[in-house]
């Protein structure tokens, strides 16, 4: 399955295989995760979206007329789901009991194993300035850019996955990078001056 070409998968997921569908679900999840990673910001949020997305997309496949490639489908199927839940009013909580872990290795498990505070310090540094730039965008070029430079898309991806023409997803994508470029340069100039 895993040298298959994709239009003899989905030919064959379309057929009930699950070989198949297995197959199309491993080579495009990492790359759905990284784009609803964007949207959401929330790893578990992010997870149940692309689950979701992946288990309509196959109760749906019916309506796959391959006009576009297999991977702008997820992804456009992807960032609905992201939309809707981004819009849901209520967050999920859970609490974990240490004492209940298994083993009776709780506070062991609280062990961090991460680099240096120095180093996550200006990780997260980066990594919240590069949030803020994205959130600032307007939401086409904020969508235009997660598919770009997030999930990897071609800009003919993301023209076919935002409904526009690959000249106004080019522009889109060139202003959302300029843009938040431009957010970034005090962190950068700050960085290199210390």
């Amino acid at each position: 399955m895993h040298d298959s070409p994709e239009l003899e998968l989905i030919a064959r997921s379309r057929e009930g295989e699950q070989a198949a569908i297995a197959e199309l679900f491993r080579r495009h999840y990492s790359s759905c995760l990284r784009l609803a990673r964007g949207i959401l910001r929330s790893e578990e949020d992010s997870q149940d979206a692309v689950q979701s997305a992946f288990v309509s997309a196959f109760q749906h496949f019916c309506e796959f007329r391959g006009e576009s490639s297999f991977r702008t489908w997820i992804s456009r199927i992807v960032i609905n789901r992201c939309m809707v839940q981004r819009r849901t009013p209520w967050r999920r909580a859970s609490w974990v009991y240490l004492d209940e872990m298994p083993g009776g290795r709780g506070s062991e498990s609280l062990t961090c194993h991460a680099p240096t505070p120095e180093k996550s310090a200006y990780s997260r540094e980066i990594h919240s300035a590069l949030a803020i730039a994205v959130s600032r965008l307007p939401g086409n070029l904020r969508d235009a850019f997660t598919l770009y430079c997030v999930s990897g898309l071609s800009v003919k991806e993301v023209a076919d996955a935002l409904g526009v023409t690959q000249a106004a997803a080019k522009t889109r994508v060139f202003r959302a990078r300029a843009k938040v470029r431009g957010h970034l340069k005090p962190v950068w100039s700050q960085e290199h001056a210390a």
